[in-house]
């Protein structure tokens, strides 16, 4: 469950500014730049999570290891955007660098209810027509979730709860890039919206024999886990941090 992320446009070539850019339909599974210079792909039959880089123009393809592999409660799936970075000083005319996303999933089922959440990972690619390498990852941020907790459990809890005999608890994520700093890497935004419905719901409490009203009855946005905050790179410790922390939300996240 992916929500569309703000884009911003594609950049022009002297644009110093990063990009995030959305991936178009490519063949079969694969998700590709606007002009089809690269294409992605993590195939759901490979169970160590590989990840394949082709370049149409050229007939040139690379399978890459990703740090990852599927079970069967996790999934691997490949975020749709490449976030490009500005090429450093001195470097190649030709060498591309992004970051790219790998989407792991998780999903549990209880009685009358069941749910999934997801986490967002992202790492370095960098790419020449010679050569392409998958780096480190730099980021690792929780990106969705839909949970549904049955709440009825006889006729009388139905007649009060006005028959929405579930809660259900939402939670999505979405990134944006910044303007170029100065560091290594550009700065991100991420926004997280949580939701529950009917609005008086709460995880952590029995919901059950709740007497609704029809206002009741709609998706109420969690003021305490619906927020925003700036990512910046951090060179000592190689990976993105929070310009501060994010509030616990497990309520919503965790299947």
């Amino acid at each position: 469950m992916l929500l569309p992320l703000l884009i911003a446009a594609a950049q022009p070539a002297a644009a110093p500014d990063p990009v995030v850019i959305a991936l178009v339909a490519g063949e079969g599974e694969r998700k590709c730049l606007p002009d089809k210079s690269l294409c992605l792909d993590v195939p759901g039959d490979a169970s160590d999570g590989g990840l394949v880089l082709t370049a149409p123009q050229t007939g040139k393809a690379d399978d890459l290891a990703l740090p990852y592999s599927r079970d069967g409660h996790q999934t691997l799936n490949l975020w749709p955007h490449l976030i490009a970075l500005p090429s450093p000083e001195g470097a190649a005319a030709d060498r591309r660098q992004y970051l790219m996303g790998i989407v792991i999933g998780t999903t549990a089922m209880y009685s009358g209810g069941g749910g999934n959440g997801s986490r967002l990972h992202l790492l370095r690619l960098d790419t020449t027509p010679s050569n392409t390498r998958l780096g480190d990852e730099v980021l690792d941020i929780v990106w969705d979730s839909s949970l549904m907790i049955r709440a009825c459990f006889s006729e009388q809890d139905m007649k009060d709860r006005r028959e929405a005999c579930h809660d259900d608890y939402n939670f999505t994520g979405t990134l944006s890039a910044g303007p170029a700093e100065a560091g290594e890497l550009p700065a991100l935004t991420y926004r997280a919206v949580a939701t529950a419905f009917p609005r008086t719901s709460r995880r952590s409490q029995d919901n059950s024999g709740q007497r609704l009203k029809a206002a009741d009855l709609v998706h109420e946005k969690d003021p305490e886990c619906s927020y925003e905050r700036t990512l910046r790179y951090n060179p000592a410790t190689s990976r993105y941090e929070m310009d501060r922390p994010a509030p616990e939300c497990s309520d919503y996240t965790t299947p």
